[in-house]
């Protein structure tokens, strides 16, 4: 079965293709982000499992889950996480994901989610969902942490909205339920508990 990596390092993506050397499993394409790996799939069939490797531009993750569920079902998209996380595992899952593995995790662990999910099954990592409501933070969703994050940076709402793709209104939306769930009262405070809490 073939596999697209989307947003993974040159070092990645070759460590990747050692890894499944010899598999039934091997890489098709390597696109540098999911708007390159849209316009490569140009109608075709294309490969069946795809692999998120760019949590570093985790805006780009949620737009393109919700891309694949309307567009391409068949699907079976596996996500990188920087880190494990009540929270990151809970969207990977909502948002449609087929597995996910942190990018600490050892090679074999790698293959294993990749095994799983060829075979037609679900692979997350276990982690306890029911601490989500211990931390306020693990409460945001994926989009919130983007917004906040791009928050911390200074960036106004306007500069916020066209960064992530969605209108102001949504920005000052998702700045009202990020007060809410963090208990501040405004942006200075929101940004720094982040910047306190190190997220």
């Amino acid at each position: 079965m073939n596999i697209a990596v989307i947003g993974g390092s040159a070092w990645f993506v070759g460590a990747l293709e050692s890894v499944l050397a010899g598999r039934a499993l091997n890489l098709d394409i390597a696109a540098e982000d999911t708007a390159s790996f849209r316009a490569r799939l140009n109608g075709s069939s294309g490969p069946r499992i795809v692999l998120l490797a760019c949590h570093a531009r985790q805006g780009e993750i949620a737009p393109f889950l919700a891309w694949a569920r309307r567009h391409r079902p068949e699907l079976r998209v596996v996500l990188k996480l920087a880190r494990l996380s009540p929270a990151l595992v809970r969207d990977a899952m909502q948002g449609g994901c087929r597995g996910c593995f942190s990018a600490e995790d050892a090679p074999e662990v790698v293959l294993g989610v990749l095994e799983t999910v060829a075979a037609g099954r679900v692979s997350f990592p276990y982690v306890d969902l029911s601490t989500l409501g211990d931390d306020p933070f693990e409460r945001l969703t994926e989009r919130e942490r983007d917004v906040l994050g791009a928050l911390s940076r200074g960036w106004t709402n306007t500069q916020i909205s066209a960064r992530l793709g969605i209108s102001e209104n949504t920005v000052k939306y998702h700045l009202r339920l990020i007060y809410d769930k963090l208990g501040v009262a405004n942006r200075a405070t929101a940004v720094a508990r982040f910047v306190a809490r190190g997220v």
